[in-house]
């Protein structure tokens, strides 16, 4: 599965592990807060409730697959090597590096 850096706390996740990457992707805007339809996070910053007022099991809370690492324990340049190589992984870290640089 695919990995991605979550746009708010800079940790890095699959896309199978219950984040909002593919509702993001999908454009299917099933949040109240604008910036989670808008933005990919990981799990753990992912909304707990839909704009409907359901449940969202999976979020809130770190899933426990794998130890949660911040994109800085790897290193920028490494993320962006083997993002350029396109085997799925870090699959928004040239835009997400991107958007870091333009907030500086």
């Amino acid at each position: 599965m695919s990995t991605y850096i979550c746009e708010k706390c800079g940790c890095i996740d699959n896309t199978a592990c219950g984040g909002n990457y593919w509702l993001v992707k999908g454009k299917l805007n099933l949040f109240k807060d604008e910036y989670s339809n808008t933005h990919c996070l990981c799990v753990e910053c992912t909304p707990t409730e839909f704009s409907d007022g359901s449940k969202n099991k999976d979020a809130g809370k770190w899933h426990n697959r794998f130890p949660k690492k911040h994109w800085s324990e790897l290193g920028k340049e490494h993320i962006l090597r083997l993002s350029s190589k396109q085997s799925g992984n870090y699959v928004n870290a040239e835009e997400y590096f991107k958007n870091l640089e333009d907030k500086e």
